[in-house]
């Protein structure tokens, strides 16, 4: 089945905060399966965390193939359905804050 290559409205939003948070937002918006964004930052010690993220309006359901993406990336912590700015931010930054070892702390 084809879907129609169309933003969220949240979509600008939730991109906008992500960016004033801190992070790097990659689009992927409309490349057939492959989550809207690619969220990342570099950890304390230069590696580079990355997060999927799909971006839904409040009740929006993920299609077959993002919910394919989601088994493969979410039990690692790297993928996040992205209903609101806000809320986005907070996961993505207790992800990124839970990816930091100890050591790293100064």
């Amino acid at each position: 089945m084809r879907y129609a290559a169309r933003r969220d409205a949240t979509d600008g939003l939730i991109g906008d905060a992500l960016r004033k948070a801190g992070f790097t937002v990659h689009d992927y918006a409309g490349n057939g399966g492959v989550p809207d964004r690619l969220v990342s930052r570099p950890l304390p010690d230069g590696v580079l965390w990355v997060c999927w993220v799909e971006i839904k309006v409040e009740k929006g359901k993920l299609r077959p193939s993002q919910e394919r993406v989601q088994a493969i990336f979410e039990p690692r912590g790297e993928f996040d359905v992205a209903r609101d700015p806000e809320a986005t931010v907070r996961e993505l930054m207790e992800r990124y804050m839970m990816a930091i070892k100890p050591e790293q702390y100064r």
